[in-house]
């Protein structure tokens, strides 16, 4: 047994340095977990999807970096991590688990996993007709009503995908906001406060049929050129 021992000691002295072997003094990534729970659903268990694209009418229309930067009460980087749905409203609302990298302004850290909402997702058809009444869909059975739910989007704005890294101006927390649980924190003018990855470039969406619905059209950059704007905002 000794002699078995010594063999298994001195093959892993001779390969350790070859594969990387890890010991237990691997420094991990500590994530300081501030994401809301709440009791979400999943629309791949319905069989009728309705399609449709919401209009909205904005009370301030952020032109740019400057805009949104100064109203911000949170500027972070990073990536998603989990995506539910909310519907209690009647209104298709997403819920999206953020791990954040950078941090820019505010009291957010790197490391914090956070939980943003934004507008459109799913909502059950159920809750449309609780909140809104059932309209157009008079002749629904009750039947085919609970089998279906809407798919909205936000002006045709692109919705949150597990892994995508964004750039996000965020509001304050929601506190005392019934229906909506606390600690969830709120995209900046819902679309006009999440920068995404196109091609390789960080840009906002627009409406494909509002084209100057800002004033500023340059909005696309590089995450260099954007690290270093918000870096000397930050330090300003």
């Amino acid at each position: 047994m000794k002699k078995s021992v010594s063999i298994i000691l001195t093959i892993l002295i001779i390969f350790c340095p070859l594969i990387g072997c890890t010991s237990n003094n691997t420094k991990k990534r500590v994530i300081n977990d501030k994401s809301i729970y709440f009791e979400s659903f999943n629309p791949d268990g319905f069989s009728n999807v309705i399609q449709t694209s919401s209009k909205m009418d904005f009370e301030k229309i952020y032109n740019n970096l400057d805009e949104l930067f100064e109203e911000a009460e949170n500027v972070v980087y990073g990536t998603v991590k989990k995506i539910e749905y909310f519907d209690d409203t009647g209104v298709a609302l997403t819920k999206y688990d953020f791990l954040i990298e950078k941090t820019y302004k505010g009291i957010l850290n790197q490391n914090d996993l956070i939980s943003i909402l934004t507008s459109g997702g799913y909502v059950r058809l159920q809750k449309y007709i609780d909140a809104f009444g059932n309209g157009k869909f008079s002749d629904f059975s009750s039947e085919k009503i609970k089998q279906t739910v809407i798919k909205s989007n936000c002006m045709g704005s692109p919705s949150p995908r597990i892994e995508d890294k964004y750039l996000v101006f965020l509001s304050k927390p929601i506190q005392d906001e019934k229906p909506f649980p606390d600690g969830l924190y709120p995209e900046l003018g819902t679309f006009m406060g999440r920068y995404y990855y196109k091609g390789n470039k960080l840009t906002r969406y627009k409406p494909t049929d509002e084209p100057y619905f800002y004033k500023d059209t340059n909005d696309t950059f590089s995450f260099e050129a954007i690290d270093k704007i918000l870096k000397n905002k930050s330090s300003n």
